[in-house]
């Protein structure tokens, strides 16, 4: 996401974010929880008051709930260029979901077949 995307989401402008970034000036409450939404992070983390990382900066992949959560919190997540409502979020996961038990059943019929073999 760019910072002109940014600011467009969370209603300000890109030299406003700027100057956050920069710390030239201070954002009011309301943009910061603007951002933390827009972000999928929490206020404390982004006022660095936190070390909680959000999942996409850890080693380790992000659980089912998290991976959820990313998906239904942020507002600007595209599919084919087009934002997702909140039914089109719904489907997604429910297709996620299945297509992580066609995977892991795919999986087990391969290692019954190799213990098989």
């Amino acid at each position: 996401m760019t910072q002109k995307q940014l600011a467009e989401l969370i209603g300000t402008t890109e030299a406003s974010l700027s100057r956050y970034e920069n710390n030239l000036r201070e954002p009011k409450a309301e943009i910061i929880s603007k951002l933390a939404k827009t972000l999928g992070v929490s206020t404390d983390y982004l006022l660095g008051k936190s070390e909680d990382k959000p999942w996409w900066e850890k080693d380790e992949p992000p659980t089912d709930i998290e991976l959820e959560e990313f998906i239904k919190n942020n507002s600007n997540i595209k599919l084919m260029g087009n934002p997702l409502d909140e039914k089109t979020k719904d489907d997604v996961i429910m297709f996620l979901r299945a297509a992580h038990e066609f995977i892991k059943q795919k999986r087990k019929r391969e290692e019954e077949k190799d213990k098989n073999d």
